[in-house]
């Protein structure tokens, strides 16, 4: 069965992506884990964390149906946000993690919109989905994966990406941004990734080196209507030099589809 955790705040993105991924697992057997983390121990604090677990759990339901595959566990944790999740993930065998972002328009301090950054760097144990407040449920047919081959996909990140393709029954779409594209390290890498990842696969498409790539991965997104967009995290090479560039935070804030980052784990 497979395990999944949603992390909530009780805001609406929270549980905007609590219910997108109901729907993307609507055929899997799966345990849903809940989970609320605070940190104040007292019982009147602990007791309205668990009735709010409880008014989430009743509002999936309601909101999606009953699903014989699903069961829903309710955890109410006390813990600092990312501490408690990461460790919670690690301990519980979790599969999948889904959190939601903040819409566009939003100024209010939300929860997770604020640190999906953040728990992306601290859980590395499994994949995790970020979704945006503003989309709802449709059907997955591309699922674009962005990489830039200077290091090799990870056994992980390839079972992560082929189960999302399986579960969704889409086409991905491997983008390449044109870095050192004679190199035969680079060269190498990418024809292990597509050796692995075989079926399904859509021609590569190849997109030239502009200052704002952000920018040219979201024209991208929107001109081959992507609805799911993956990319590998490594803690110390590409995703990091993205990062310190903004441009995953930008994506992160911008994108309008799903965004799939795909577990690393060094050997």
């Amino acid at each position: 069965m497979l395990q999944v955790l949603a992390p909530t705040d009780f805001s609406d993105n929270s549980y905007n992506a609590l219910f997108y991924v109901a729907h993307l697992l609507k055929k899997e057997e799966c345990t849903f884990h809940i989970l609320n983390v605070f940190d104040k121990g007292d019982t009147a604090c602990k007791n309205k964390c668990k009735e709010g677990l409880d008014a989430i759990a009743h509002r999936l339901i309601r909101d999606v149906g009953r699903n014989r595959k699903h069961k829903l566990k309710k955890i109410p944790l006390r813990s600092s946000l990312t501490q408690g999740v990461s460790s919670y993930a690690q301990q519980h065998g979790i599969d999948f993690m889904v959190i939601g972002n903040k819409g566009k328009d939003e100024t209010k301090d939300i929860l997770f919109g604020n640190n999906a950054m953040q728990l992306v760097r601290e859980v590395n144990c499994c994949p995790i989905l970020i979704v945006p407040l503003e989309i709802d449920f449709k059907k997955v047919e591309k699922i674009a994966f962005i990489s830039n081959y200077s290091h090799p996909i990870p056994v992980e990140g390839v079972k992560a990406l082929k189960f999302m393709n399986f579960v969704t029954e889409s086409i991905v779409v491997p983008m390449t941004i044109e870095d050192g594209k004679d190199n035969k390290t680079i060269l190498g890498h990418k024809t292990d990734f597509f050796n692995a990842l075989s079926l399904n696969m859509s021609k590569e498409v190849i997109l030239p080196v502009f200052e704002d790539k952000a920018k040219t991965i979201l024209e991208f997104v929107d001109l081959w209507e992507i609805d799911m967009l993956g990319m590998v995290y490594y803690p110390h090479h590409f995703f990091l030099e993205f990062i310190g560039k903004g441009i995953i935070k930008e994506l992160n804030v911008k994108l309008s589809v799903p965004f799939l980052i795909l577990p690393f784990k060094a050997k």
